[in-house]
């Protein structure tokens, strides 16, 4: 990335002052890419990153996620607005959500969306630099959107300042419905730097929030700043996602620069906004890059999942390329004896073409589902290799431990790891789903996933393994690739 080019200026140019030629430079550059993904949500141009308003309404799914079409760099924030008929093939409407006024003029970042009265309420927090870029002020702003995909934002704040002793870091309201109220759960920093979830709520979703309460979650390892909160009610227990952004390492184990964590309760006492008989706090995904996920109660009543394929503080070598980024597939959640199980929802299956003739060696299809059983008497591996890089799983059976191997363009030659360790059981079967630069791998049907990205050296991609069983190769489609005339 030329950071001499990516000016204060440029990084927060309002989008109707940049030259209409920027897009279509960007678009060109990016077509020669090697490294774009088929079936994942990608960005046209520029960067992308927190899904946000995931919902349902007017008959089709809506997801928007914040983005910088101008580069692959975290510049001024708006909301781009996709929409779907089957969770798998997306659409841009083409109708973003720019930042334009006073209360967000610094950007858009993270929110939701609630269908309210056939119309879909949107709240965000609009970014807001003062005195000289050096004092941040979040503002709760709303906006609605019509069945014609067109949206009005409020003229006023709904919160207007950060609560009594929060800072300037109070973000990423969740609205939900419950009883009479609406309840909006942001992310938090008290003065002393400790992050925390507070709660405000209103009988009036575009009006008269008043501050609520901190939501107890049994656990005060939350570092220095919680991102994200997500308040999701699986097969009957509240479970809550979130970013503890600092988070003690001695108590809560992770590898990543932030991670992405979860607690699953029994229940929510809405009085006093506690959870009852709470888990303690694990890793949502074991990966190199999942980030900021945004959850749904659809009205079919499955529980969904998107999350952003990337990290903050982090950068990618597709930047120099002008985009940055993705969006996992959305995948369903399911409570199972105290575990949390992620799935791809079965719509993910219109993905699926022909089944694979398999020998060691064979070139991998871009976009793939790899599926195996784990050998109990002898380890595992299965390595996808693509000139001098690799991304390969190691499975030792003595210790029940899964490595995750991962050597791309940025590492300078390094090989990077995560690894998990099942305590109470084997490692039976993984679900690799690839996407030529995404890979998303789902352990013993879903109780553990690893999610990441894989930027690899060559055009072309091949498959060995050693001690797997009953290995199966699907090609997916590649719905993402540009129509030919």
């Amino acid at each position: 990335m030329d950071k001499e080019y990516w000016t204060t200026e440029r990084l927060n140019r309002l989008y109707k002052d940049w030259p209409a030629e920027t897009i279509d430079n960007l678009k060109a550059k990016i077509a020669k890419s090697d490294w774009r993904m088929g079936y994942h949500i990608q960005t046209e141009t520029g960067l992308l990153n927190d899904p946000n308003g995931f919902s349902y309404f007017n008959g089709q799914w809506h997801l928007f996620y914040q983005a910088f079409p101008f580069g692959g760099i975290h510049g001024l924030k708006s909301w781009t607005h996709l929409v779907s008929d089957d969770l798998v093939h997306w659409s841009n409407t083409h109708k973003p959500m720019v930042p334009d006024n006073e209360y967000d003029r610094h950007g858009c970042y993270s929110g939701s969306a609630i269908n309210v009265d056939d119309k879909l309420f949107l709240m965000y927090t609009g970014n807001v630099w003062e005195k000289m870029n050096e004092v941040r002020h979040p503002y709760q702003v709303g906006a609605w959107m019509d069945k014609e995909n067109n949206i009005t934002k409020l003229d006023q704040p709904l919160i207007a300042n950060p609560p009594k002793g929060v800072t300037g870091h109070f973000r990423d309201p969740q609205v939900i419905k419950h009883g009479d109220y609406y309840y909006a759960f942001l992310g938090a920093q008290t003065t002393d730097k400790q992050g925390e979830i507070v709660v405000y709520r209103s009988n009036h979703v575009d009006r008269d929030w008043e501050f609520y309460s901190k939501l107890d979650i049994g656990n005060d390892n939350l570092g220095y700043m919680a991102e994200c909160p997500n308040l999701l009610f699986v097969d009957g227990h509240p479970v809550l996602i979130f970013c503890p952004q600092g988070a003690d390492k001695d108590s809560f184990s992770y590898d990543n620069v932030h991670p992405n964590a979860y607690i699953i309760a029994d229940d929510i006492n809405w009085d006093t906004m506690k959870l009852v008989n709470p888990s303690k706090m694990r890793q949502l995904d074991e990966g190199f890059d999942f980030y900021a996920t945004q959850g749904l109660n659809a009205p079919d009543g499955r529980a969904l999942i998107s999350a952003w394929l990337g990290l903050p503080d982090t950068t990618y070598p597709s930047d120099d390329e002008g985009w940055e980024g993705g969006l996992s597939l959305v995948r369903e959640l399911r409570v199972v004896d105290g575990n949390l199980v992620q799935q791809p929802v079965q719509e993910t299956k219109s993905l699926f073409l022909d089944t694979e003739s398999t020998f060691n060696g064979m070139e991998l299809p871009k976009q793939s589902l790899i599926e195996f059983d784990v050998n109990h008497d002898s380890d595992n591996q299965i390595a996808i290799t693509s000139g001098n890089t690799h991304l390969v799983i190691d499975i030792d059976n003595d210790c029940q431990k899964l490595t995750l191997h991962r050597k791309d363009v940025e590492n300078d030659g390094k090989d990077e790891t995560r690894s998990i360790r099942l305590n109470d059981g084997k490692i039976n079967n993984c679900h690799l789903y690839f996407d030529n630069t995404v890979f998303e791998l789902f352990i013993n049907d879903g109780y553990q996933t690893m999610t990441g990205f894989f930027f690899h050296e060559d055009t072309h991609l091949n498959l060995n393994w050693t001690d797997v069983e009953d290995i199966k190769v699907t090609k997916l489609a590649n719905i993402n690739a540009p129509e030919t005339k």
